[in-house]
């Protein structure tokens, strides 16, 4: 019976550890672009099935003042790795990146970004105060934040709303998984997000 709690025990743990293998698509899972001081280090995390072909994908910014497109970048040519964690950084200084890209140096809130697949739009993230601004997010927005990435909780989770999947991370994690540890909601640090529950935002 022991043996069997712990094989039991092991395969719970591996499934929060290792949440990638149950992705059936490709979300956008951690965004950074406001980083303290100059924007350096900026950067676009996916997250989906190990070894998909990009092809086909691309990322738009869309500005929250005028709803207008203000970047793309085109992912052709990529796939997923396979931890799962596809980056596309805005320079060299960040780590695990996949991919070199100005672009993500995201504008700071209001502002959106997008995940394409051809014609079709498959994931959306807007973040800061819409209240006068043009939201393209899913639900209601993230929280727009200073110093800290915003990510799902856990990686890969996606309720399409944007305020319940998203939280402030005070420790990017580009290419790993998002750490449940100093977390930052309604821009009060906690640390942990264990005892958290959907919609408590």
């Amino acid at each position: 019976m022991g043996n069997n709690i712990t094989l039991i025990t092991g395969l719970i743990l591996l499934s929060f550890m290792n949440p990638v293998k149950k992705m059936d698509r490709v979300v956008i899972n951690e965004l950074f672009y406001d980083p303290i001081g100059i924007d350096s280090g900026c950067f676009i995390e996916l997250i989906g099935p190990p070894g998909l072909s990009l092809n086909g994908y691309y990322l738009i910014g869309i500005n929250g003042g005028n709803g207008q497109q203000y970047f793309l970048i085109d992912l052709n040519g990529y796939k997923i790795p396979q931890d799962g964690f596809f980056v596309v950084a805005q320079d060299e200084s960040v780590i695990n990146a996949d991919m070199i890209n100005t672009g993500a140096d995201l504008q700071n809130g209001p502002d959106n970004l997008e995940l394409w697949f051809e014609d079709k739009k498959m994931d959306s993230v807007g973040y800061g105060d819409f209240s006068n601004a043009i939201f393209t997010g899913e639900g209601s927005p993230a929280l727009d934040l200073t110093g800290c990435s915003i990510g799902r909780r856990p990686d890969g989770l996606d309720t399409n709303n944007n305020s319940v999947d998203f939280v402030g991370l005070k420790n990017p994690s580009p290419g790993m998984p998002n750490s449940p540890i100093d977390v930052v909601i309604n821009k009060k640090s906690i640390k942990t997000w264990g005892k958290l529950k959907y919609g408590n935002l």
